[in-house]
C-alpha cells in the first residue's frame, strides 16, 4: 500500500500509463496515415470522407453497449484481448498495403473495427484508474494519462504518421500494429479484476437483451445524478459548440488571414501544446480546491478566445489565442474525469465515461491534412479550396460565431459553478 499513498503512483498505475502511452502512439500515427492511404487509392473526396465516417460511426452506434460490456467483463482482460485483436487487424492491413491489394472498403472496415476496440479500451482504462491509485491521487493520474493522449494524438501523431507514410505507405501501420501488440506487455501488469460472475450466464439472446438493459440503466443513473447529469449535458453542448467553432477557425486562418494549409496545421499543433500544458496544471488546481472555478472559468476563456480570434490581425496573434484556448481544454479533461470517478460507483464507470465522447471532436478533426475531405472540396470536384463561408466578415458568419461562443458559455449557466468534487 505504500506505493498507493507515497510519492510514486505505484506499479499498477505505471502499467496502465505505459500501456496507454504505447497504444495512443499508434492511434495518433494511424489518424494521420489512414486518410493519406485513402487518397492514394482514390481522388474522390466523398469516398475518402467515408473512411472518416467509418472511423467515428462506432461512437454513435456502439458506445453505450460497449460501456456496458466494459462494466460486465474483467477490465484487465478486456484491454488485453482487445489490444491483441486490434494489433492483428493492423497486421492484416499492413499485408494488404505491402502487396498492393488494399482497397477503399478495406480501410473503412479497419477504421470501424479499430474504433470499436477503442470504445472498449478507453473506458476500461479510465475505470481502472481508481483501482490503482488513491482518491487524492486521481488528478495526478488523470493528468498524466491525458498528457500522454494529447502528446501522441494531437502533437506528435500527425507529423510522425505523415513522415512514415512518405517513406513507405505500409510503415505507419506497422508501427500502429506494434503499438497495440506492444501495449499488451505493460497492460499485463495491471491488477486482476474478476468482472461480474454472471457475465456469461444465459443464452446469447438473453445476454444481448441484458447488455442493452444495462446500458439503459447506466444512462438512467447518469440522467438522475445531481452532479454528473448536468455536467454531462454541459459537456455535450460544449463539444457541439467546439466542433462548430473549429470549422470557423479554418475560415479565419485560411481565408481571412491568408495562411497556408501547413500554417493551419501548425496552429492546431500550437493549440494542442496549450492543452498539454493545461493537463500539467490539473493536480495543483485540484489540490487548492479550484476545480469548480477552473472548469467553469476555462469554458469562459475558451468562449472569449474563440470570439475574438476573427479579429486577429496576423497569424501569430491567432496562434497565441489558440494556445490560450487549448490550456483550459487540457486542464478540464483530468478534472472532469476525477469528478466522474469520485461520483460514479466503479461498476458503472464503463458506461458513464463514453457518453460525452460521442460528440467530442476528434483530435485534429478539422485539420486540412492531405487526404482530408471538406465540403468545399466536394463542391469543387476535388480541388482543395477551403471556403466554408464565402465572406468571413459577413453578418451570417458573425451570427454563427456568436452562436458558437454562446454554446461554449452554456456550461457556465448549466452547472452554476456547483460541482461537489
Amino acid at each position: 500500500m505504500s506505493d498507493r499513498n507515497g510519492g510514486d503512483l505505484g506499479p499498477g498505475f505505471r502499467a496502465l500509463f505505459l500501456g496507454v502511452l504505447a497504444s495512443n502512439t499508434g492511434d495518433g500515427i494511424r489518424l494521420a496515415a489512414l486518410p493519406l492511404l485513402a487518397l492514394s487509392l482514390t481522388d474522390s473526396p466523398f469516398l475518402i470522407s467515408l473512411v472518416t465516417v467509418a472511423q467515428y460511426l462506432p461512437w454513435l452506434v456502439f458506445a453505450p453497449v460497449g460501456g456496458a460490456l466494459v462494466d460486465r467483463w474483467s477490465r484487465r482482460r478486456t484491454i488485453l484481448v482487445t489490444q491483441a485483436w486490434r494489433g492483428l487487424v493492423m497486421v492484416a492491413l499492413v499485408l494488404l498495403v505491402a502487396t498492393d491489394r488494399a482497397e477503399l472498403w478495406h480501410l473503412a472496415v479497419v477504421a470501424f473495427v479499430i474504433t470499436v476496440g477503442e470504445i472498449l479500451v478507453d473506458p476500461a482504462t479510465v475505470a481502472l484508474v481508481p483501482n490503482v491509485v488513491s482518491d487524492e491521487q486521481l488528478e495526478r493520474a488523470n493528468s498524466r494519462i491525458a498528457s500522454a493522449e494529447i502528446l501522441t494524438n494531437d502533437v506528435g501523431g500527425g507529423p510522425v504518421g505523415s513522415a512514415l507514410f512518405g517513406f513507405a505507405p505500409w510503415l505507419p501501420f506497422v508501427v500502429d500494429a506494434a503499438s497495440y501488440l506492444g501495449s499488451v506487455v505493460p497492460f499485463r501488469g495491471l491488477p486482476r479484476d474478476p468482472g461480474r460472475s454472471d457475465a456469461s450466464s444465459g443464452s446469447l439472446r438473453s445476454s444481448a437483451i441484458s447488455v442493452v438493459a444495462e446500458a439503459r440503466e447506466g444512462f438512467g443513473w447518469l440522467r438522475r445524478h445531481p452532479v454528473l447529469g448536468p455536467l454531462t449535458v454541459a459537456q455535450v453542448v460544449y463539444f457541439f459548440g467546439l466542433a462548430a467553432s473549429l470549422s470557423l477557425f479554418v475560415v479565419v486562418v485560411v481565408d481571412e488571414l491568408g495562411a497556408s494549409e501547413a500554417a493551419f496545421g501548425v496552429l492546431l499543433a500550437v493549440g494542442a501544446v496549450g492543452a498539454l500544458f493545461g493537463t500539467t496544471l490539473a493536480p495543483r488546481v485540484a489540490a487548492r480546491g479550484w476545480t469548480n472555478a477552473a472548469i467553469v472559468g476555462g469554458v469562459v476563456v475558451q468562449g472569449v478566445t474563440l470570439a475574438i480570434t476573427p479579429l486577429a490581425p496576423v497569424v501569430a496573434v491567432a496562434g497565441v489565442l489558440w494556445f490560450l484556448n487549448g490550456v483550459p481544454a487540457g486542464l478540464s479533461r483530468p478534472l472532469v474525469r476525477g469528478i466522474q470517478q469520485r461520483h460514479t460507483p466503479n461498476e458503472l464507470l464503463g458506461r458513464i465515461n463514453p457518453v460525452a465522447r460521442v460528440v467530442r471532436p476528434a483530435p485534429g478533426e478539422f485539420a486540412l491534412r492531405p487526404g482530408s475531405a471538406t465540403l468545399a472540396e466536394i463542391e469543387s470536384d476535388g480541388e482543395a479550396e477551403p471556403r466554408f463561408i464565402e465572406d468571413p466578415g459577413d453578418p451570417e458568419t458573425i451570427v454563427t460565431i456568436v452562436r458558437c461562443t454562446t454554446t461554449l458559455l452554456f456550461p457556465f449557466v448549466t452547472n452554476q459553478a456547483g460541482f461537489d468534487t
